[in-house]
């Protein structure tokens, strides 16, 4: 087997932005595929500058590494970089091998390989509204290929939610001791959500 080779079909559905479960199928997820669109605010009125370097923390696993999670990758999330995420330790780490399939300014969206639990795809973006309130957006479609995920049938979308919320505790903990560093400043002029 390839171990290049994608896990699932349709490829590269997470590369645009915030849909409905409707607009995900009219791109051709079938409703085998659970999907996933959860947002958390990481900076209450925050800059471009605060949303950019929590892209960037993003990009370079910093988020993901902050959270507890194990990265294996040759560097930042770039198109067609390996990376293998580590839940855990020891024998019992639940290892998923993915290859990023796009990266911007935003974040990046990466598929999974063999031997990953879950065949799909997942998004991870920091964004900006209008009011300068910056949010981390997550989004995946996934269904569980191996039995024991399988066999954890609705658990898989409650870890995956806790698992989200770890990542936004992780990403408001990155731009909380970046803020503190700011000079002249207690907060860098933004307030934690």
């Amino acid at each position: 087997m390839d171990d290049d080779a994608l896990t699932y079909t349709p490829a590269g559905v997470t590369r645009t932005r915030a849909r409905d479960g409707d607009a995900w199928r009219r791109a051709g997820v079938d409703a085998s595929f659970r999907v996933l669109a959860v947002r958390h605010r990481v900076v209450r009125g925050g800059s471009e500058d605060d949303r950019a370097a929590l892209a960037d923390d993003v990009r370079a696993w910093r988020v993901h590494r902050a959270a507890g999670v194990g990265i294996e990758a040759a560097g930042p999330a770039a198109a067609g970089v390996h990376v293998v995420s580590v839940l855990g330790a020891g024998p019992v780490a639940m290892r998923g091998p993915c290859r990023v399939l796009w990266a911007d300014g935003e974040g990046f969206g990466y598929g999974s390989l063999a031997g990953h639990p879950v065949a799909g795809e997942e998004a991870f973006r920091v964004t900006r509204d209008p009011a300068g309130d910056v949010w981390l957006e997550v989004e995946a479609y996934s269904r569980p290929v191996l039995v024991w995920a399988r066999l954890a049938g609705p658990l898989v979308p409650l870890a995956q939610r806790a698992y989200v919320v770890n990542l936004a505790r992780a990403a408001r903990s990155l731009h909380r001791r970046r803020a503190r560093r700011r000079p002249g400043t207690a907060d860098g002029g933004t307030m934690p959500a």
